[in-house]
C-alpha cells in the first residue's frame, strides 16, 4: 500500500513543520527527545535536520554533507554535522512515512531507507516523536503500575470479567486499559468443534500457500505457527464473524466497526508449537498497527478465541494497559515492574479483546509452551474504504525469511 497523494518533502518542511513545532505536536514531540542524537532525513535533493535544542525539538535545512543541497530558506548550516544518524527515503517512502501509511518497520523492512550514517535502530529510536509532530499522536507516559478508569478509581488489571456483566462496566475497565479477558464465552463443546477444523486446516498449510506463517524449529524444520483466512475454508469459522458474542465485545467503545474477512489476514488463528523457535511463533512488544495505517484501521478491535488455556508457561498475551492511542516504547524486561503490565492467562472458552494500538505481546513461553488462540478482528469504516481485499499489511512480513527480518529490523 502506498499513498495515494504524494507530500513535497519540502514544502511540507518550510510551509508546515514551522506551525507544527509551534504549537501542540511541537509540545507532543518534545516529549519523546530525551537521549536521542541528531537525525537527518534526506528527501530527494533536500535534507532536514531533527535535533533536542533545550527541551524543544528544532528541524532545519542540513548542510551538503547528508548529500542534499542548499534549501535556499538562508538558514546556517546545522551545528549538528557529521554526528547522528542519516537517513535516506524515496519521495513515496516519505509521504507514506509522514501520514503514518507505513511506519519506520514497515520501510525498513520492504527495503525502503537507505541509511547513510548509524543504523536504522536510530530511526525507530526517533519515530514516537516523529509520530508526535507529524499526527499529533501523543507518547506514553506510565505514571506508575496502577491505571485508573474514567472517574479517577483504581482498575484491577487481574479482574476478569463475564458476559453476565453490564456493558457500561465491561466499557469502563476497556476504556481505561484496552484489553481484558472475558470468561467462559464459548462452551466445551463449541471449543472442541473448532480445534477440530483448526486440525483440518492445519493439515492442508504448505508453506507456500500464502495463507499461513511459518517458524523454524532449532533443526531447521518448518513449524506452522499462524493460518489467515481460515473463514474462506470452514463455514464453522466463518461464522464467527456474525456471533452476537462478539459483536458485542467488539463494540464496547466504537459501535461501527465490522468484522474483517475478506482482508487485514480475515480470521486467524495463532499457533503456538511447544520448543524454542525461530521466527514468528513469538512476537515481541508492537501494536496492530505497527507497520503502519494507523489513521485507518485504528481503533480497531482483536478478539481472541481461546482454543486452549494460556498462561506464561506457554507465552499467554501481554500487555501495557492504557497505552492504546498513544505511542509507547517496548519496554525492557526490569521496566515491567514500575508499569502497568498485564500477563492475561485464560482456560478454553474465554476471550481476550484488545485495542489494535494497546502495547502487547506473544513472548516466549517460560515452560514448554503450545497454545491456541483465534482471531477475529473488528474495523472502522476508514479500513475498508481503504484496503483492497485480499490486503493486509502483514503480507510483507510473511514474505520475509525469520533472517531476513532480523537483518532489516537492525537484530
Amino acid at each position: 500500500m502506498h499513498a495515494t497523494d504524494r507530500i513535497d518533502a519540502e514544502t511540507y518542511h518550510r510551509d508546515i513543520v514551522p506551525g507544527l513545532l509551534a504549537g501542540t505536536r511541537g509540545t507532543l514531540a518534545a516529549a519523546g527527545l530525551a537521549g536521542l542524537d541528531p537525525l537527518t532525513l534526506v528527501v530527494g535533493d533536500a535534507a532536514w535536520t531533527y535535533r533536542a535544542d533545550d527541551g524543544r525539538l528544532r528541524v532545519e535545512p542540513a548542510d551538503g554533507e547528508s548529500g542534499a543541497r542548499d534549501t535556499g530558506t538562508g538558514t546556517a548550516a546545522s551545528p549538528d554535522a557529521g554526528k547522528g544518524s542519516v537517513c535516506v527515503l524515496s519521495p513515496d517512502a516519505w509521504t507514506d512515512f509522514v501520514t503514518q501509511l507505513r511506519t519506520a518497520a514497515a520501510l525498513a523492512i520492504a527495503g525502503d531507507v537507505e541509511v547513510r550514517r548509524g543504523t536504522v535502530l536510530d530511526l525507530f529510536a526517533w519515530e514516537p516523536a516523529l509520530r508526535a509532530l507529524y499526527q499529533g499522536i501523543p507518547i506514553y507516559r506510565s505514571t506508575g503500575p496502577t491505571v485508573t478508569d474514567g472517574a479517577g478509581r483504581p482498575v484491577d488489571l487481574e479482574r476478569a470479567w463475564t458476559l453476565g456483566d453490564t456493558d457500561a462496566d465491561l466499557a469502563a475497565f476497556f476504556e481505561a486499559t484496552g484489553v481484558m479477558r472475558v470468561r467462559g464465552v464459548f462452551t466445551a463443546e463449541e471449543i472442541a468443534a473448532f480445534n477440530a477444523e483448526v486440525d483440518r486446516l492445519a493439515d492442508l498449510a504448505r508453506t507456500d500457500d500464502g495463507r499461513s506463517w511459518w517458524a523454524a524449529a532449532e533443526d531447521g524444520t518448518d513449524i506452522l505457527c499462524r493460518m489467515v483466512y481460515a473463514n474462506d475454508h470452514s463455514p464453522l469459522i466463518a461464522g464467527l464473524a456474525r456471533d452476537p458474542r462478539l459483536l458485542r465485545l467488539s463494540g464496547l467503545l466504537h459501535p461501527d466497526l465490522a468484522a474483517c474477512t475478506d482482508r487485514m489476514e480475515g480470521i486467524s488463528v495463532l499457533l503456538k508449537p511447544p520448543g524454542r523457535l525461530k521466527g514468528l511463533a513469538n512476537i515481541p512488544w508492537h501494536t496492530d498497527c505497527g507497520l503502519g495505517g494507523h489513521q485507518l484501521r485504528c481503533p480497531a478491535v482483536a478478539v481472541g478465541i481461546q482454543l486452549t488455556g494460556s498462561s506464561p508457561e506457554n507465552g499467554c498475551l501481554e500487555a501495557i494497559a492504557g497505552t492504546h492511542g498513544k505511542t509507547c516504547p517496548a519496554p525492557e524486561k526490569d521496566d515491567l515492574a514500575g508499569l502497568p503490565h498485564m500477563s492475561v492467562p485464560t482456560d478454553p472458552g474465554d476471550v481476550t479483546v484488545h485495542i489494535a494500538d494497546v502495547l502487547h505481546a506473544s513472548p516466549p513461553p517460560t515452560g514448554t509452551g503450545g497454545r491456541r488462540t483465534m482471531y477475529v478482528t473488528f474495523y472502522p469504516p476508514s479500513l475498508f474504504e481503504t484496503v483492497g481485499k485480499g490486503l493486509a499489511a502483514n503480507d510483507l512480513i510473511r514474505s520475509r525469511s525469520a533472517s531476513e527480518l532480523d537483518a532489516s529490523l537492525g537484530r
